[in-house]
């Protein structure tokens, strides 16, 4: 019987990460759209973040890590931004370059205020006196 629940319970959960990070890639694909010069369609800029969100996708369902993921879904958004400048014929805004950016920037900040503040939280050895 808890095998049975075991195994509906992954399936469950397969199925809600490919529905969540295949709504992201499609929302993403459209609001990128939006955004970018015509020449640029939908179907480009969806073959060209469709790796980056496959990748995501089996990350999450493996359950990295929450910084670790942030680090991963920051380089990996980055890397597609780098990709689509490249696919694109006419350049892209300078604006598409500091969205790309952001997120590394975002997670930099992230990382170095947590470590600041678990060395706040250190008690600091002071050197004892014979």
């Amino acid at each position: 019987m808890s095998q049975a629940k075991l195994s509906q319970g992954a399936g469950v959960r397969r199925f809600d990460v490919v529905a969540v990070f295949g709504s992201l890639w499609l929302l993403a694909s459209m609001v990128i759209d939006a955004v970018t010069p015509k020449e640029l369609t939908v179907y480009t800029i969806g073959a060209t973040i469709a790796p980056a969100t496959g990748i995501l996708a089996v990350l999450y369902w493996l359950k990295i890590p929450r910084l670790d993921f942030a680090v991963i879904f920051a380089t990996l958004w980055m890397v597609t931004g780098m990709v689509l400048e490249i696919v694109t014929p006419t350049p892209l805004s300078s604006w598409v370059a500091g969205v790309a950016v952001a997120p590394l920037l975002i997670t930099g900040i992230v990382v170095n205020l947590q470590c600041r503040r678990r060395s706040k939280d250190r008690p600091t050895s002071t050197p004892q006196q014979f």
